[in-house]
């Protein structure tokens, strides 16, 4: 007998559809290694699971406004939320064994609970064992008999109401002004290019060490660069912040992101951080220079049109964030 039967006051039983395992399959392919593929296949069964469930008792989800279905989200962090439409954020997570439930740090905050399904060893039968309303004070552990009874669930949703409105308010503040469109870069006008980003071979090719051949790329890529001007207390440090931006099919893009040294520097400067942001400014990636790099690099991510990212470009004490939409 498994422990979450020895907890159980009210376990809701779906069965799994064929389609539920097809999206799972689809989904888990944008995951960059095996492992992280076979977790997401199953926590994306959760919450097809969950959906069934909540949608049963009359709540509406959003599918599509699911941090879970961003691709950038997706490729680096690792989330399971469905949007439920006047409350908030539900994660789902698959439960594996007997033992403690881990929730790992992507999914700590912005989330008005945490919901846990096991799924049965033949992909047929998933069962929502239970929830819990927050999971960042024990640092994502939970134990089984922590988990409340879903019969509590819609009373415990009810109290949650107005947690769509706060997230939204966030989210409308932490938006600047100034948002970089980068399908318009196809279109090579002023207007839509802006001064800030030049032509990014002209600039590499200035370099004492020629990294022109950054920019060879598929001959439908753009790449443009912006001088980074990082101003600390007692003086500044300017680096290239150079992106590259590839078409795919269904009006997809393709991006990379780099820094490098501006014009009469060989090195980036030591400790120097490169960090892709949700946009609630939690880091879904970062990589960090290390001593004599030439340039660092995050992981290539595809991203759907609308999507928005943001870039935080950090040394020391000085940071600046550029924030863009496909």
């Amino acid at each position: 007998m498994n422990t979450w039967e020895l907890t159980e006051t009210f376990i809701f039983t779906v069965n799994l559809k064929s389609v539920h395992r097809e999206i799972a399959k689809q989904l888990s392919r944008k995951k960059l290694t095996t492992v992280k593929a076979k977790e997401f296949y199953y926590n994306v069964l959760a919450l097809c699971t969950v959906k069934d469930y909540l949608e049963s008792l009359g709540y509406e989800t959003d599918w599509n406004n699911s941090d879970f279905n961003n691709p950038v989200m997706s490729t680096f962090a690792d989330v399971a939320d469905l949007e439920v439409k006047n409350y908030g954020k539900l994660e789902c997570r698959a439960v594996y064994g007997d033992g403690d439930i881990h929730v790992p740090e992507d999914a700590w905050s912005s989330r008005i609970g945490y919901i846990f399904v096991h799924i049965d060893e033949s992909l047929q039968e998933a069962n929502l064992l239970g929830f819990v309303s927050s999971v960042e004070e024990t640092e994502g552990v939970v134990a089984f008999n922590q988990l409340r009874s879903l019969e509590y669930l819609p009373e415990y949703l009810s109290q949650k109401e107005q947690s769509e409105i706060t997230v939204k308010q966030t989210l409308g503040e932490s938006i600047k002004e100034k948002v970089v469109i980068l399908r318009h870069w196809f279109k090579e006008t002023k207007e839509n290019i802006g001064r800030e980003w030049q032509n990014a071979e002209e600039l590499l090719m200035r370099q004492p060490q020629n990294l022109s051949y950054m920019t060879r790329n598929s001959s439908e890529a753009i790449n443009k660069a912006k001088l980074i001007d990082l101003k600390m207390n007692l003086a500044s440090q300017a680096v290239m912040l150079l992106m590259t931006v590839t078409p795919q099919a269904e009006q997809k893009l393709k991006i990379r992101a780099r820094l490098c040294p501006v014009s009469g520097e060989k090195y980036l400067p030591l400790g120097l951080k490169l960090e892709v942001l949700s946009q609630l400014e939690e880091t879904l990636k970062e990589v960090k220079s290390e001593f004599r790099d030439y340039f660092i690099q995050l992981p290539e991510f595809t991203s759907e049109s609308g999507d928005k990212f943001k870039l935080r470009i950090s040394l020391g004490d000085a940071n600046i964030t550029e924030e863009f939409i496909v």
